[in-house]
């Protein structure tokens, strides 16, 4: 764990000990957190990151785990659920086997990780409910970081997979109200940021709320902007254009879309994301 980062960025922002800790911890657990790395509960570490603009990953980089060998395999798997290889996130969480004995954020990641892989690949809506639930009821109890909030989209997509949009329609309006509040800190919070929106704004575009779908994808393509970041940006446009196409707009425009999210997709070598443009281009001609 990288305490010099906490501490840099608490004298940096010119909050006293006593300051930082206010209304969250003691002083003196905040000094022998610095002082020696002693870890207070997972609800107060994430209270005082929050208050500093901090996530867990900006303490436990991924390449500073305790085994490497499981962070690169981790690493792996979640670059194959950015690209939409299910079956290879299943097949990389394999050779982890349980995390068990693995630091709080590795088991967060792990079970986000598997979570998403079995619930988009319309695997069984139990196992994705339970990977889940060790986020909400295990590991972030008070659901104060970024993963409550993956763990509510994902129990969103399991139950839209298994449609039950009632029960989906539950969770993806916990999500919807605190979307604007993500954190954009490192490269892996925008990417599950990215991800949080863009599955938000198509479980709204398939109940037909298109003007709430369209403002988040809008939101969307701020932030890829924002912080140069492409690989979601295909997926985010190709669902405007579905939106538009659903609203018979200009022809230009949705073939403008399609064209735009194609590029992404090729630049990102997302297969899976072109095929389903060269789907949406069959039913515009």
């Amino acid at each position: 764990m990288n305490v010099e980062i906490f501490i840099e960025t608490r004298k940096r922002m010119h909050l006293s000990q006593d300051q930082l800790a206010q209304g969250i911890c003691t002083q003196a657990t905040l000094s022998k957190f610095e002082r020696n790395g002693k870890v207070p509960s997972l609800k107060i570490l994430l209270q005082l990151c929050d208050r500093l603009e901090l996530t867990l990953d900006d303490l436990f980089p991924v390449n500073q785990s305790g085994d490497s060998k499981r962070a690169v395999i981790l690493e792996s798997a979640e670059t194959h659920l950015q690209q939409e290889m299910y079956p290879m996130v299943h097949a990389d969480l394999e050779k982890l086997g349980d995390p068990i004995d693995d630091s709080v954020t590795f088991q967060l990641r792990y079970y986000f990780l598997r979570g998403y892989a079995t619930a988009l690949s319309h695997g069984s809506i139990s196992d994705a409910l339970y990977d889940f639930s060790q986020i909400l009821n295990r590991l972030d109890e008070g659901h104060h970081s970024m993963y409550a909030m993956l763990a509510y989209t994902g129990m969103g997509i399991a139950y839209n997979q298994a449609d039950d949009s009632k029960r989906a329609e539950f969770y993806f309006n916990k999500v919807f109200g605190e979307i604007r509040k993500l954190s954009f800190k490192t490269r892996h919070s925008i990417w599950r940021a990215l991800n949080i929106i863009n599955y938000t704004a198509e479980f709204y575009s398939q109940q037909g709320d298109y003007e709430t779908s369209n403002d988040l994808l809008d939101y969307g393509v701020k932030v890829c902007a924002q912080y140069h970041v492409t690989f979601y940006l295909a997926r985010i446009i190709l669902r405007r254009a579905l939106n538009r196409q659903q609203h018979h707009a200009d022809r230009a425009k949705i073939q403008q879309d399609l064209d735009d999210a194609a590029a992404f997709a090729r630049l990102n070598d997302n297969q899976h994301v072109l095929g389903l443009i060269r789907d949406a281009e069959a039913t515009l001609d």
